[in-house]
Parts: C-alpha cells; structure tokens; sequence
C-alpha cells in the first residue's frame, strides 16, 4: 500500500490545538507563540504533516535585527516519525522560502553536543562557522515555573547560491 507523502505549509490557527497537545511544557504556549510571531511578519512556521497528521514543526526566523538572519531554528520531528524525511522536507521547504525571499545563506546554531543533529545538518549541507553564540533559552518546568539557561551554540551556515 503506497504511503501519502510529507507535506509542508506555513502553521494555521487550526494547527494549534494539535501542536499544543504535543507540547512538553504546555503551559509555555510555544506554539501560540511561534503563530503569533508568524502573524506578525519575517517570521515562518511550518509543519509537517502526512495523511491529516502532523510529524514535526520548524521555523524560518527572518528578523533583520537577529545574530543570524535568516536562522532555521526549533527544528522538531515527534520521536515516533522520525527517520521518514520530515526534517529533511521541512529544512528544504524553509530554506527554499529563504531563497525566495533573496537570501543567498542560511544559518542555525545547536548545541556542539546534540551528536544526533549535527550529522543530520551536516548531510542538509550546512557548514559549521567555527563561531559560537552564547545563547539564553527559557523553559518552562512542570511547576510552571520559567528556567533560564544559557550555553555557547555553535553556528552552522549554508549557501543558498549553489540550488
């Protein structure tokens, strides 16, 4: 039996009830607040999604005033869906939308030490820099609680120019 293909769009408000289901701090509201940047503009959210479910998510943050712009950022397949291509579609989708918008690279920063996404973005064609940013995340505990960390992310780079 033939498989239904990945396919790839820009995140709707319909979306939201689904990708918050799959949220592991629900009450940090991330993808609400991933569709309400979308909303406002230089920002995209798409998803990922065969056969009327969704796999995945990742944004293409385009904000002139960022470290890295465009930066590919919140790359996230569902464990039980990954190794089908869905982060593959999404990196290329985002990075195509790039292009249209007549970026000539991309960029994404990942902890030095996520030994399973620096091979996959090797093989997608980025590069590491040599830079590293020191980089502030906020999470939100099971108390609700806010926790900020900060690490040092290295950057990664891909030419837009060679598709």
């Amino acid at each position: 039996m033939p498989v239904d293909p990945i396919t790839i769009r820009l995140a709707t408000e319909g979306d939201l009830a689904a990708l918050h289901a799959r949220e592991a701090h629900p009450e940090a509201h991330l993808a609400q607040r991933h569709l309400e940047r979308q909303q406002a503009g230089d920002y995209y959210f798409a998803v990922a999604e065969q056969s009327g479910t969704l796999l995945g998510f990742c944004v293409l943050d385009c904000n002139p005033d960022s470290d890295l712009c465009p930066e590919l950022r919140s790359l996230w397949v569902y464990p039980e869906y990954r190794r089908l291509g869905a982060g593959r579609a999404l990196t290329r989708h985002l990075e195509n939308l790039a292009r249209e918008r007549d970026f000539v690279e991309v960029f994404l920063r990942v902890d030095p030490e996520n030994a399973a996404a620096i091979p996959m973005y090797i093989g997608l064609e980025y590069s590491p820099t040599g830079d590293h940013l020191l980089t502030t995340y906020e999470s939100v505990d099971a108390t609700g609680a806010t926790q900020v960390t900060q690490r040092h992310d290295a950057v990664y780079r891909k030419s837009l120019r060679a598709h």
